[in-house]
């Protein structure tokens, strides 16, 4: 008789990994994405982590890698999604279906690209003395899940032609560069659809009036010199978004559906998630530039800046406007005094308690960093 302890219970997902002979990390944070340990990955010949934070809910999943110098990773396919951002080095990638119709482009750190999904790819690393590291969020665990079979997912020849049609100009920034808007529930939304971002992190680098379209419903605290950006890649259901806010500020405090991956790229601070209805269990969690976070799906949380400098994140993230999957991102950033499900609360409709430790909390914090609050934050949390 077979033993129950031996398949009870089980994540196929997880059981992969362990066949992979990959660490998983487990937890609520990833502290610095940029020096974490990795283990060689034989299915890839690239040295690799795999993530599953608490906040993903099985439903996605994050892993990083590393490219050597001159190496490339083996080709690969899989019947799952992945979105790939890039940490460290240079590189190219190979996308094809067929081996004379390969699809090349390049990337360098804060590229922002997807691998169609079940479309063979490789990557390589063209510097001769820096190594190339990249972090992606995938889908593999939800099909991983659900199929239960490594040969479907990895040996399977179904082409997504609605996906990727191996067309020339597939990674063609400038060719497949689009912006989309529309008005709904009386906001403005602006996302910015291509299949790669040469660097993400140049929007802001941009004169304002040279940038594109800030996506209103991330300018989570009231356009106090912050902004953010909406991206969707290659027809999917991953998604991205780029925040910036300035020092001496904190976000609005909102919430949202599972698997929202926010790394952090510059400044320090804190947030603090609590699920709904448990503020006596709040969660803090500091943060600096490379550090992890997954805020569990419907926590109310809130980002907090306390170094002097601007903070900025990536969110890689299961969330598209254009190929939803959840409704719990219908009412992105809408605040609960309009709707009962919304996403984003005023701080007047906080427990007084409540509101008071969070102010104490971002003053003291501030001041132990030598940072000036912000004078609109005063306004806003009644200071």
């Amino acid at each position: 008789m077979e033993d129950p302890e031996r398949w009870w219970h089980r994540f196929h997902y997880e059981d992969w990994v362990a066949r992979e002979a990959l660490e998983l990390i487990r937890g609520h944070r990833v502290e610095n994405v940029f020096t974490v340990p990795l283990r060689h990955w034989a299915r890839t010949d690239a040295d690799a982590v795999q993530i599953e934070l608490d906040g993903a809910s099985e439903q996605a999943a994050a892993y990083v890698q590393e490219i050597a110098p001159t190496r490339k990773t083996n080709p690969m396919r899989h019947v799952y999604e992945e979105l790939v951002y890039v940490l460290t080095g240079r590189g190219s990638t190979s996308v094809w279906y067929d081996e004379d119709r390969k699809r090349f482009f390049e990337w360098g750190p804060s590229s922002l690209f997807a691998i169609p999904i079940n479309a063979w790819y490789q990557h390589f690393n063209v510097s001769g003395s820096e190594p190339a590291r990249y972090i992606a969020l995938t889908t593999a665990p939800t099909m991983m899940n659900f199929i239960r079979d490594d040969d479907f997912i990895f040996n399977n020849p179904y082409r997504f032609k609605d996906r990727f049609d191996q067309e020339q100009d597939y990674y063609n920034a400038e060719v497949r560069s689009r912006t989309m808007s529309r008005v709904k529930g009386g906001r403005q939304q602006n996302v910015h659809f291509s299949n790669l971002w040469p660097s993400v992190n140049n929007v802001f680098e941009r004169p304002r009036e040279s940038r594109p379209a800030f996506d209103p419903t991330i300018d989570k605290n009231l356009n106090e010199g912050g902004g953010g950006y909406s991206f969707e890649l290659a027809n999917g259901v991953l998604g991205s978004h780029i925040f910036e806010s300035p020092g001496g500020t904190f976000t609005s405090v909102h919430r949202h559906g599972p698997a929202a991956h926010v790394l952090w790229l510059k400044g320090e601070g804190y947030s603090i998630l609590w699920p709904d209805g448990g503020e006596a269990n709040k969660i803090k969690e500091d943060w600096g530039p490379g550090t992890l976070i997954v805020p569990p799906n419907w926590w109310w949380h809130g980002h907090n800046v306390t170094s002097r400098e601007s903070a900025r994140y990536i969110a890689l993230k299961l969330s598209s406007r254009k190929n939803m999957v959840s409704r719990t991102h219908e009412l992105t950033m809408t605040s609960t005094r309009e709707h009962p499900g919304g996403q984003s609360t005023s701080f007047a409709d906080l427990a007084p308690d409540l509101l008071a430790e969070l102010r104490q909390v971002f003053e003291d914090e501030c001041a132990r960093k030598g940072t000036p609050v912000h004078p609109r934050m005063h306004q806003i949390i009644g200071a």
